[in-house]
């Protein structure tokens, strides 16, 4: 074999060994979103219930916040709030100090601020109202942070997903036939993080009688993310 034949079979091996294999192509699919919704009435009550109060003297504005609480506590337990449902969630000392003329006065503190706050679970959403007003008629001064919600909420959030993944396959089958294409079976499933309504309460409290309390219907939300094949036109 000549010098110019065994340099040609030389290049043509290297050009075989350069090229490569065609990428595979994807399966053809779609992707499509949604929610699904479930009403729910809620049957357990979460509300901040704390006593605040301010005195020149810390021993004082302790004792003071101390006595309140515990007469406060004892009315929400007679009033069937059982000792788990009850933990505190803030306890506060603060210094008030005095209105300084200059920056060269030293801080002088005329008074101090002491606060407690627990968190009641209330199981019994028609007695709410009574518990918060006993509480309240017994020394406690703020109310804060009220929050519905459903013990239980597997039972909606299985129908509420029933239902995401119905309107996930209608989707796609609209979208599908928008393109003139059949749809093939599901490739995927996942869920979606949605994050579900807080209820917002417009409850009023009065120290006469118990405070109106609306629980109404809470909304369970899910949403997922499917995909489907699609099959030749």
């Amino acid at each position: 074999m000549s010098r110019f034949a065994r340099a040609l079979l030389l290049v043509s091996v290297l050009l075989a060994g350069c090229v490569t294999a065609p990428a595979a192509t994807p399966p053809s699919g779609i992707t499509v979103r949604a929610v699904g919704r479930a009403s729910v009435k809620p049957d357990t009550v979460f509300v901040n219930l704390g006593v605040e109060a301010r005195d020149p003297t810390l021993a004082a504005a302790t004792a003071e916040v101390s006595r309140r609480m515990a007469a406060a506590l004892v009315r929400v337990k007679a009033l069937g709030v059982a000792d788990a449902d009850i933990v505190t969630v803030g306890y506060s000392v603060d210094p008030i100090p005095a209105q300084r003329r200059s920056e060269e006065e030293p801080i002088r503190i005329v008074a101090y601020r002491v606060s407690n706050v627990v968190r009641v679970r209330i199981r019994d959403v028609a007695a709410a109202g009574r518990v918060v007003d006993g509480a309240i008629a017994e020394g406690a001064n703020t109310v804060s942070a009220l929050q519905f919600t459903v013990s239980n909420p597997a039972p909606a959030e299985r129908d509420a997903r029933t239902q995401a993944v119905a309107l996930a396959a209608a989707k796609a089958k609209e979208l599908a036939a928008a393109a003139g294409v059949p749809l093939g079976e599901v490739i995927s499933i996942e869920e979606d993080p949605v994050q579900s309504p807080v209820p917002v309460s417009r409850a009023l409290f009065s120290t006469g009688a118990p405070g109106p309390i609306e629980a109404g219907e809470l909304e369970i939300v899910v949403g997922v993310q499917a995909r489907y094949r699609l099959g030749a036109r």
